[in-house]
């Protein structure tokens, strides 16, 4: 008799991040049960547990997963551009359009944000350091070409980011991409050449 041959099991851990991402936009964190996951997939809830240690484990890498499709675009992005002040205002229009669109994804999520937000950071703060180095990257590049006269290149990558997470707060609330997309492009202009 033949064995069946199972799936990879990174490709199972996949299947099971992706379908608990649909869960969660339509049910919230509250609601989203580690039994309304497996329900979806056909599994048993002891099945999840094979691969994710509980119900946070799972939402960890949902998390994980959002922020991996972010820097997939923004990667993409700063491949078109060849001059750190583009590269810059891509990073940021970008990075905004994608945030708007996971906020369109998880509208039923979004009141939890603010009572899970320490939960959120924490998860993401591996992502918050992925995206410092690209833009300490793109701020050297400039500092280089004579773009940017950056004396602290750590500390003003992480205003930036900062300020990024001002724009999230305002696409949380509902504030739609398009309404802010010139705003961002007027910070940026502000930060690259100044107020005069």
């Amino acid at each position: 008799m033949k064995r069946k041959n199972n799936p990879p099991k990174e490709d199972v851990k996949k299947e099971i991040i992706i379908k608990s991402r649909e869960i969660i936009s339509k049910m919230g964190y509250k609601k989203s049960s580690t039994e309304e996951i497996a329900k979806s997939l056909n599994k048993t809830k002891g099945a999840l547990y094979h691969y994710f240690e509980n119900r946070e484990d799972i939402i960890k890498e949902v998390l994980k997963y959002e922020g991996q499709l972010v820097k997939e675009a923004v990667s993409k992005a700063l491949v078109r551009e060849k001059e750190p002040d583009k590269q810059l205002r891509s990073f940021f229009l970008i990075r905004a359009r994608q945030v708007f669109e996971l906020w369109s994804f998880y509208q039923s999520v979004i009141a939890e944000y603010f009572n899970r937000y320490s939960f959120i950071m924490s998860t993401l703060s591996e992502y918050t350091s992925e995206e410092q180095s690209i833009l300490e990257s793109i701020i050297r590049d400039g500092n280089r070409k004579k773009v940017f006269n950056v004396k602290n290149v750590r500390l003003t990558s992480s205003s930036l980011i900062k300020a990024m997470r001002g724009y999230d707060f305002f696409m949380f609330q509902g504030v739609r991409f398009d309404d802010i997309e010139d705003e961002i492009s007027e910070t940026l202009r502000i930060m690259i050449k100044g107020l005069g």
